[in-house]
């Protein structure tokens, strides 16, 4: 009986102690499954540093647009224009890379403008400057019938030109191809360049209808869009081998012959 009792007071205090030892099992390992779950969460004891990178987007558009422009390249009744950027860069690398060539001047006729034929521009003419004026002179000598009376000489005025020595802040156009006579009255007209192309810068060819000097070709002088430049206060018209005429226009009011 004794036995028994004892046998069986033995198997309690075991079972408690079994029953002990796999409960403090089971609460250390919670306890670590809940800490390790924690530090997950919360980084435990050591707070991790998180950092945060912006990361931009690759800019696809000029890849697609290069894309696009390898597809089109076949097709010759297509043509894609450049972006905005393109154009603003190609302009800017024109513009600094080559200088605009100057502007080549053109002449200016008149709708009415014509060929004229002036009879009484055959020269042997003289002229004499008075009154604002240029007045060139026919002069004649009249044999007598008698001999002891000596011979008349007469002068008729054939033409007169204004006289100016600079131009009026206008052009005029060009109205008919005769646009100047020489000093001695024969017509000059504008398409002569290469009748008078040995002349230089110092040679006097005549005068204009508007009534200012036209000298030689000038390689030295920038003329303007009329052909003329300002020398020594007095304004003149000069040729240029950079012409197709004497001048491209008038810058004063010009006569009709």
């Amino acid at each position: 009986m004794i036995r028994t009792r004892n046998f069986l007071l033995f198997i309690l205090i075991l079972a408690f102690l079994v029953g002990g030892i796999l409960l403090t099992l089971w609460f250390s390992a919670d306890t670590a499954v809940r800490g390790s779950y924690s530090d997950m969460i919360f980084g435990g004891a050591d707070t991790a540093t998180m950092t945060a990178e912006v990361v931009t987007p690759e800019d696809k558009r000029e890849s697609r647009l290069a894309a696009l422009r390898k597809k089109l390249s076949g097709f010759t009744d297509v043509a894609l224009a450049p972006s905005t950027d393109e154009a603003v860069i190609e302009e800017e690398l024109t513009s600094t890379a080559t200088s605009a060539p100057p502007v080549t001047a053109t002449v200016k006729l008149c709708s009415n403008y014509r060929v004229v034929s002036v009879p009484k521009l055959t020269g042997g003419l003289t002229y004499a400057e008075a009154g604002g004026q240029r007045t060139f002179l026919l002069t004649e000598t009249v044999l007598s019938e008698s001999t002891s009376t000596p011979p008349l000489t007469t002068q008729t005025t054939v033409f007169t030109l204004p006289l100016r020595t600079g131009e009026l802040g206008v052009t005029d156009c060009i109205g008919a191809d005769v646009v100047a006579v020489t000093p001695t009255g024969l017509p000059i007209r504008n398409s002569e360049v290469s009748k008078y192309s040995g002349s230089g810068e110092n040679t006097l060819i005549g005068y204009t209808i508007d009534g200012l000097q036209l000298f030689g070709s000038t390689s030295s002088i920038n003329t303007d869009e009329c052909g003329g430049a300002t020398v020594g206060g007095v304004y003149r018209y000069y040729l240029s081998t950079e012409r197709a005429t004497l001048i491209n226009c008038f810058v004063a009011v010009p006569i009709a012959l």
